[in-house]
């Protein structure tokens, strides 16, 4: 072969593991309902981040949405239906911080409207120790229980009208 083609091809690898790289960090968005893809305007878009809450709290990681996990690989967007939803999530710890460390596992309803692009953010507060609890969550197979000391208050805020161009 000649080095043009080798390079046509190490070309397309990269561009291949690029858009699978992509997509494992969650640059894109899942849909996350039933039936035939819906036009935007009439879905509800929710955007998390694990690491940073945009300079409004804490990031939030979304484990479940109405006791269906997320994949492993989930997107940061998800569209769903309009309508209420029970969310099941964590924080951040440090606010802005890539450090990777959650607390205050816990589930919440809210409620989306149609057409609008919601980013949720956390508010992290220290429990008194009468109101700490123990959280589970099941990695390969095996529970592990973890010692809630705090406390995550999820707060979805609207970030702006979805259109169907995109």
């Amino acid at each position: 072969m000649n080095k043009t083609v080798l390079g046509m091809i190490a070309v397309s690898a990269m561009l291949t593991g690029c858009a699978s790289l992509e997509r494992m960090t969650g640059n894109g968005m899942d849909h996350f309902y039933e039936g035939e893809k819906l036009p935007m305007t009439q879905l509800s878009v929710i955007e998390f981040n694990g690491e940073s809450g945009w300079g409004r709290g804490s990031g939030v990681d979304v484990e479940a949405i109405n006791d269906k996990p997320l994949p492993t690989f989930s997107q940061s967007k998800i569209a769903l239906k309009p309508g209420k939803y029970t969310i099941k999530y964590e924080c951040d710890a440090n606010q802005n911080m890539m450090d990777g460390v959650r607390v205050g596992l816990t589930t919440t309803t809210i409620e989306l409207e149609a057409g609008v692009h919601y980013l949720l953010v956390g508010d992290v507060s220290a429990l008194p120790p009468s109101q700490w609890y123990y959280s589970e969550q099941t990695f390969l197979g095996q529970v592990q229980r973890r010692l809630e000391k705090n406390a995550c208050a999820l707060r979805p805020i609207k970030h702006k009208a979805l259109t169907n161009e995109g």
